[in-house]
C-alpha cells in the first residue's frame, strides 16, 4: 500500500509537467515561455472556476445556481494547451472568446456591484502573456472588446439579473477579492514585463560587449570604428613606411608528424600567444597567421615615427620566446625570421570573416626574407638595416638571390647595441 502511495505521489509531478510541457517540442526562446505560461494557466483557470462555482452554490444553493454553472465553464480552458498545439490562432480565438463570453454570463447575472466586469482588464493582458504581440490587430479588437463591455458593465448592469438572488455580503466579497486579484494581475504583468526586459536588455549588453570585444580582435580600433560608423565603406589606406616582420617555425613539418593533432595545435597555440603579447606591448599590429607563420606589422593601421626599430625589438624578442618554449617538443623550438620596410597597402576585404590585411612588394620582400632566413635568426633588406642605423647590431651576410627580386645584399639582425 505504502509503495503504491508514494507511487502516486510522484506521477502528480510527472503528469503536471507533461501538461505544462505539451505541444513545446518545436518550440523556443519567446514562444517556448509563452507557451508554457498559457498551458499553466490552462490548469489554473478551471481551479478558479470550480472554487467560483462552490462558492456560489454554498452561498445560496438554490439562487446561484446558474451562476455556479457558469463558472464550470472555466473549465473548459483545460483544452487550451490541446488546441494551440495544432492550430496558434484558434487556440487564440477559443481562449478569448471563452474568456470574454463566461465574464459577460457572469456579470450579468451578478451585476456590476459584484466587481466581477474588472476581469476584462486582465483578459488582454493574458493575452499578450500567452501570445505574445505578433498578432497586433486581435489584440486591439480584443482591447476594444474588452473595454466597451467594462464600460457596459458599469453603467448598464447596475443590478444582478432577475432570477438571482444574491446577498449583500457575497457582493462585497466578490466585489474585494475582484479588486485584489485584478491588481495583482496588473503587478504580477507589469513586474514580468520589466523583468523579461530588464533580463533581455542585460543579455544584449553582454553580447555587444562580447561583440565589441571580438571585433577589436579581429581588426583594429580605427578600422572597427570605421566600419561600424559607414559599414558599407571600402577600407583602403596607403601607407608609405610600414616594417613587416614574417616569422616561421623551422622543420615544423617533421615535428608535428611526431606528434597528435591537440599537441600540435596546443604548441602553436603557446608560441603564438606569447608572440601576440609581445606584439601588443611593443605597439605592433598582428596580422594573421597562415599554419606555423606568423606576420606582424609596424606603422599601421597609424603611421609611427619609428617601425623599423619596433619591428626589429620585435623580432629580437620572437627568438627568445621560442627559445624559452624549445623544450615543449622532442626536438627543441627554432624560428626563421624575415623583416623589411616600405609602402604597404592595408585594408579589408569582403563581408564575412573579415581581417585587416596588407599587400605589396614590401609584403612579398618581407616573406622572402623569412624564406631565405636559417633557423635562430633574422634576416633584414637594405631598407631595413638602413633605417636601424646604429641603434643595433648586425653582421653582413652578402648577396642572397631573392625569387621575382633577384640578388639583394642582406644582413643578419643580431642584437641591439
Amino acid at each position: 500500500m505504502q509503495e503504491r502511495a508514494d507511487r502516486r505521489e510522484w506521477q502528480l509531478p510527472k503528469r503536471l509537467a507533461w501538461f505544462i510541457n505539451y505541444g513545446t517540442g518545436d518550440l523556443s526562446g519567446p514562444e517556448l515561455r509563452q507557451r508554457r505560461t498559457l498551458n499553466g494557466l490552462s490548469a489554473l483557470i478551471p481551479i478558479s472556476g470550480l472554487s467560483y462555482a462552490a462558492l456560489y452554490l454554498m452561498s445560496d444553493a438554490r439562487g446561484l445556481w446558474p451562476a455556479a454553472l457558469v463558472a464550470l465553464l472555466f473549465c473548459l480552458i483545460v483544452a487550451w494547451p490541446f488546441i494551440a498545439a495544432r492550430n496558434e490562432v484558434a487556440a487564440w480565438v477559443y481562449g478569448a472568446g471563452l474568456a470574454v463570453i463566461v465574464q459577460a454570463l457572469l456579470v450579468w447575472m451578478l451585476g456590476r456591484d459584484s466587481g466581477l466586469h474588472l476581469y476584462f482588464l486582465s483578459i488582454p493582458a493574458i493575452a499578450i502573456v500567452c501570445f505574445g504581440t505578433r498578432r497586433v490587430g486581435p489584440l486591439v479588437g480584443l482591447t476594444a472588446i474588452c473595454a466597451a463591455a467594462l464600460v457596459y458593465s458599469e453603467v448598464m448592469l447596475t443590478e444582478p439579473a432577475a432570477f438571482i438572488r444574491v446577498g449583500d455580503g457575497l457582493l462585497t466579497f466578490l466585489q474585494v477579492s475582484a479588486f485584489v486579484i485584478v491588481t495583482a494581475y496588473v503587478a504580477l504583468g507589469v513586474y514580468v514585463g520589466f523583468l523579461y526586459a530588464d533580463t533581455a536588455e542585460r543579455a544584449l549588453e553582454v553580447e555587444y560587449g562580447r561583440s565589441e570585444d571580438l571585433l577589436y580582435t579581429l581588426l583594429p580600433q580605427e578600422i572597427a570604428r570605421r566600419l561600424k560608423a559607414e559599414p558599407h565603406t571600402t577600407i583602403a589606406d596607403s601607407l608609405p613606411n610600414v616594417a613587416i616582420v614574417f616569422a616561421d617555425i623551422a622543420n615544423f613539418t617533421p615535428i608535428a608528424a611526431k606528434l597528435d593533432p591537440q599537441e600540435v595545435v596546443q604548441v602553436l597555440n603557446r608560441v603564438f600567444r606569447a608572440f601576440d603579447a609581445l606584439a601588443d606591448r611593443l605597439d605592433l599590429e598582428k596580422i594573421k597567421t597562415i599554419g606555423d607563420a606568423y606576420m606582424v606589422a609596424a606603422g599601421m593601421p597609424n603611421s609611427v615615427g619609428d617601425p623599423a626599430h619596433r619591428a626589429a625589438n620585435m623580432a629580437l624578442d620572437m627568438l627568445e620566446i621560442a627559445e624559452a618554449h624549445a623544450s615543449i617538443v622532442p626536438d627543441g623550438l627554432q624560428i626563421r625570421i624575415g623583416m623589411h620596410v616600405g609602402p604597404v597597402v592595408a585594408g579589408v576585404i569582403g563581408n564575412r570573416k573579415l581581417f585587416y590585411d596588407v599587400w605589396g612588394e614590401t609584403v612579398n620582400v618581407a616573406s622572402r626574407m623569412e624564406s631565405c632566413s636559417a633557423p635562430g635568426r633574422i634576416l633584414l633588406t637594405p631598407a631595413a638595416r638602413a633605417q636601424l642605423g646604429d641603434d643595433f647590431t648586425f653582421e653582413k651576410r652578402g648577396e642572397t638571390e631573392v625569387k621575382g627580386v633577384g640578388p639583394v645584399e642582406t644582413w643578419w639582425l643580431t642584437g641591439r647595441a
